[in-house]
């Protein structure tokens, strides 16, 4: 977790990213990788979900997305499961060397735990509704791969010239808004249920991660 969370990104530095991104002159890419940016940076989504995302996922009247525990991956070049999902089967294969691999494929896509199936609000931000509404509108979700996730935060990386290369990454897009969330005060039981983490634990280690809620207190007090 210590990797993950020296990964997150301040508030200033997610909006330089999100400039980066400005920066990119096809303006569909520019577009969809900010929704990307958006959706990980402020909702949490893990890569594999942002991957899955679709349209019956998404409550667009009360504004939730609702990670189920299954939905069958059909992003695959051939219509079977995307490089994502083989790689999480064969990942199992080495736990399970007598499990035949396309009966473990039907298993995918799935999300990491059992935690990980919730339920999202994405009311509090306009520019996340903007996102969200943007890529169910234009593809019903997130229509790429895995990988093209990746090179679109490298893009936007490269476009940032403020930020390293390896400033952040696609998991620590999530760290980037669990620290903001928690930093704005959001307690810890809606902190992990938001971000479907088993223990709560996980939760409190982003309390106070760029001294932002101490910044708040003293402001209560002062």
């Amino acid at each position: 977790m210590v990797a993950t969370r020296e990964r997150a990104l301040s508030e200033r530095e997610f909006e330089l990213l999100l400039e980066g991104a400005g920066r990119i002159s096809d303006i569909q890419r520019r577009l969809e990788t900010r929704a990307a940016i958006l959706i990980g940076g402020r909702l949490g989504l893990r890569p594999g979900e942002t991957t899955h995302l679709i349209a019956s996922w998404v409550d667009k009247e009360r504004q939730m997305i609702q990670i189920p525990l299954h939905e069958a991956c059909l992003k695959g070049r051939d219509g079977g499961i995307c490089g994502y999902c083989r790689q999480a089967v064969k990942q199992r294969l080495d736990y399970r060397s007598n499990t035949k691999f396309q009966k473990l494929a039907k298993d995918y896509w799935t999300p990491k735990t059992e935690a990980a199936s919730r339920t999202i609000p994405y009311h509090f931000s306009y520019r996340v509704r903007i996102a969200v509404e943007l890529l169910l509108e234009e593809h019903g979700g997130w229509p790429y791969s895995f990988s093209t996730l990746q090179r679109r935060l490298e893009t936007a990386l490269e476009l940032s010239p403020e930020l390293a290369p390896d400033a952040t990454s696609l998991h620590g897009l999530r760290a980037t808004a669990a620290s903001y969330h928690a930093g704005r005060g959001l307690d810890l039981p809606a902190l992990q249920a938001m971000f479907g983490w088993e223990d709560i634990a996980t939760a409190r280690q982003y309390l106070n991660i760029d001294g932002a809620m101490t910044r708040r207190a003293l402001d209560s007090v002062h």
